[in-house]
């Protein structure tokens, strides 16, 4: 399993400084045209206290197949680091196809998050199915995210 970083990973998450405020993760990272199945990209983080309110995907022509095989989930990545947190899931199953703009699934995770006081947490693409024809290319992901109390 190899881990890919984005361009803005080792920058420190913001929280937002009150309720209602809604702050944008925007981070993009290079892929190699060898992604295996179980890689992970580590693609921004949701800060402490904080919860997701939309994600969206950007992707370059990942696979040049003509049928694109390359899957991928998108999900709060575990402590050990090698995998996503069952029921964080945002975007499961997506297919990365040439400039595609992927939604996260509303149904997903963004109801099964819990709250997290202490500690930043990590958003990680696992790959879960390779490319038939494996092309290098850019992976940008949009989270937007606001403080668990409001509205509480």
């Amino acid at each position: 399993m190899t881990i890919y970083k984005s361009n803005n990973f080792d920058n420190p998450a913001i929280p937002p400084h009150s309720a209602g405020e809604v702050y944008v993760s925007d981070d993009t990272v290079d892929l190699p045209d060898d992604i295996e199945a179980d890689d992970i990209a580590k693609v921004g983080h949701l800060p402490l206290d904080c919860m997701p309110l939309d994600l969206l995907i950007f992707t370059e022509e990942l696979d040049e197949h003509g049928t694109d095989t390359l899957r991928f989930t998108v999900g709060l990545l575990n402590d050990a680091g090698d995998d996503l947190v069952s029921g964080s899931e945002l975007l499961v199953d997506a297919q990365a196809e040439a400039v595609k703009t992927i939604r996260g699934d509303a149904a997903a995770g963004f109801l099964g998050i819990d709250r997290e006081e202490f500690e930043d947490r990590v958003l990680a693409v696992k790959f879960t199915a390779v490319a038939a024809t494996g092309a290098a290319g850019a992976m940008r992901a949009i989270l937007s995210y606001r403080a668990t109390n409001y509205g509480a």
